[in-house]
């Protein structure tokens, strides 16, 4: 071996990157996570949308893809990546939260139920180690988002699972009031008008009132003339 090195004869390596499936196909992924899902790799960054509530599943289509691999000396060999390759790669740590890649252009009834039961069991497990970590201290720290995504997610209440309101600065005053009132209760702002003159709050219910006092004062005035 070191005589042939010496003598400059290279031995070449072979490598075998034939795509494994139809590199034409399109392949879907099938999702009825509630997230997100951006998977990085060096033929590009996948997004798998998040399940949109009301809608049975998310869905993300992939086509083949092209890579090559770092030989050295400055040289690469170029290769194709199946769509079905990438699927399965791209799921390694996703199936349990409800992912998966579909037989068939669209997901079948079958395979979004049997996402559902391993995602809501894969939460079950998560709620479970959360209800020990929060038995051992009642600490926050221990809980991760994941933890509390998985009570939110089957809508279990967990005291460790609890997710602050959020919370506005109301314009006029800067305290801090929920999303959506239509008053301010510290000082009394409009910070809705249309939904508090629906309610009889605020300038809209005021000019009501006002637009039908002259009319009222009318009537009683001509009564009072009538009587006299």
């Amino acid at each position: 071996m070191n005589g042939l090195l010496g003598q400059g004869i290279q031995r070449d390596i072979l490598v075998d990157t034939r795509a494994k499936e139809d590199t034409a196909a399109t392949v879907a992924i099938g999702s009825v996570s509630e997230q997100d899902w951006y998977v990085s790799r060096t033929h590009g960054v996948y997004h798998i949308p998040a399940c949109a509530k009301g809608e049975a599943y998310a869905l993300l289509l992939l086509t083949s893809r092209g890579d090559a691999l770092d030989l050295g000396d400055n040289r690469r060999f170029p290769f194709t990546i199946s769509a079905r390759e990438i699927a399965v790669d791209l799921l390694q740590d996703l199936q349990d939260h409800g992912v998966f890649v579909c037989a068939g252009a669209r997901p079948a009834a079958e395979e979004l139920s049997a996402a559902r039961d391993r995602r809501d069991a894969f939460y079950q497990r998560l709620i479970g180690e959360g209800d020990t970590m929060w038995a051992r201290g009642h600490s926050f720290r221990e809980i991760s988002d994941l933890h509390r995504r998985a009570a939110i997610g089957l809508g279990v209440e967990r005291e460790w699972a609890y997710v602050p309101m959020r919370m506005n600065d109301c314009p006029a005053c800067g305290q801090k009031v929920k999303q959506g009132v239509a008053v301010c209760k510290h000082c009394g702002a409009i910070l809705d008008a249309e939904k508090a003159a629906k309610h009889g709050l605020g300038l809209g219910a005021k000019n009501n009132a006002g637009q039908a006092a002259p009319g009222a004062r009318a009537k009683s005035n001509s009564g009072a003339s009538g009587q006299k």
